[in-house]
């Protein structure tokens, strides 16, 4: 059955966080969406990775999606500038849905409360 994946991203991603786990979600057949503060833009990762998003956080909803990728690098401190990432974080925690924060990616998760 596939699955939605949530993935909050942005400059400065640790460029293999991303396409690692989303190229193995994707071989499993799943989708992977990623989400900043705008959709339709390339974001650029540490290492000169593009990655198109797909939706701009004010058009998503939590309750849409099955699990949630927060890569590291750089992306996830500069996420944390807008609340609305937290708070969509913090919903698939309070839901028990899977939440795959590698390396810097738990940064999006501080300032939430459980």
């Amino acid at each position: 059955m596939s699955k939605k994946i949530a993935t909050l991203i942005t400059d400065l991603f640790e460029d293999v966080e991303f396409t690692e786990p989303a190229e193995a979600f994707k071989d499993a057949g799943h989708q992977v969406i990623t989400i900043d503060i705008q959709a339709g833009k390339d974001i650029t990762g540490k290492k000169g990775e593009t990655v198109k998003i797909d939706k701009g956080i004010g058009e998503v909803n939590p309750q849409d999606f099955d699990a949630l990728l927060i890569p590291g690098g750089f992306s996830p401190d500069l996420l944390r500038e807008d609340d609305r990432f937290g708070e969509f974080a913090k919903t698939f925690i309070q839901e028990g849905k899977p939440v795959f924060a590698i390396c810097h990616g738990p940064q999006v998760l501080i300032d939430t409360t459980y």
